[in-house]
């Protein structure tokens, strides 16, 4: 019984989520008996200049489209509203599209419902899925360093694409090689990464994770293929991407991949 209720007893989890969003993943990870150690690689901060989200949050009647890709580019978006005296109703103009269930949530409990949600949570997904993009104007409000695969479907569809700063991920000051070596080497069994931006952080931190010693006998768990392929790129082996692309299911995916080692208790070395 104890074995069916705590699948993950004994089992070590660096858990690379920033600090405000990290809580959830411990605390699902620790009702299932795994020992938590939380190491943010990324930090989440307002973006330094606000002229490019501001202009658009004040002339968002001249859009078709906006599209959140993550719970962070709602709740910022939202703030920078606020501050400009920006009604929420301004959004009834547009259509909202939401990239996965936590950013349809947010928008769900702060907006209205979104106009359309992928199935899957990738950017040919989202692209596919808003019809005929020719002569519209489409609104991303997202982080400095997001990817330029979905606006670049979006233009190919003959959309007319605005990128702008949400919000900017930074490197958390705390964040040392030597504090992360001395965690590593104390031993661990699994490293999460939930973004690529998480995986770079961690990678950088470190050095070479190429045949690093440190990570020789850790499993490698990522919320989805983009971060996969980014730790891929990195040196890492992945052992575990969650599908779909969620939290709940990337936990759930652990334990899968825990219960196919035979090794329920007293990690997974």
């Amino acid at each position: 019984m104890q074995m069916t209720a705590m699948p993950l007893l004994g089992v070590r989890v660096i858990v690379t989520r920033s600090a405000d969003q990290a809580v959830y993943l411990s605390d699902k990870l620790r009702s299932l008996g795994a020992t938590t150690i939380e190491i943010p690689t990324i930090e989440i901060m307002p973006p330094s200049n606000t002229d490019s989200i501001d202009s658009s949050i004040r002339n968002l009647s001249k859009y078709d489209w906006v599209i959140f890709t993550s719970v962070h580019g709602v709740e910022f978006f939202l703030r920078r509203m606020a501050i400009l005296q920006v009604p929420i109703s301004s959004l009834s103009c547009v259509r909202i599209a939401a990239i996965g269930p936590a950013t349809s949530t947010v928008i769900q409990s702060m907006v209205r419902n979104p106009d359309y949600v992928p199935s899957i949570f990738l950017s040919e997904s989202i692209a596919a899925g808003l019809g005929d993009l020719q002569g519209k104007r489409v609104l991303l409000p997202r982080a400095d360093i997001a990817s330029k695969k979905l606006p670049l479907l979006l233009r190919d569809k003959g959309a007319s694409v605005d990128e702008v700063v949400a919000y900017q991920t930074v490197v958390p000051r705390e964040l040392k090689r030597d504090k992360l070596r001395t965690v590593l080497e104390s031993g661990v069994d699994i490293v999460i990464f939930t973004s690529p931006s998480t995986v770079r952080n961690f990678a950088n931190t470190l050095g070479n994770v190429s045949g690093t010693k440190e990570l020789s006998n850790v499993r490698i768990a990522c919320i989805g293929p983009v971060t996969a392929e980014t730790a891929n790129q990195l040196g890492m082996d992945v052992d575990v991407v969650a599908n779909p692309h969620t939290i709940n299911s990337l936990v759930a995916a652990i334990v899968s991949y825990s219960r196919k080692l035979g090794n329920f208790e007293g990690g997974l070395r």
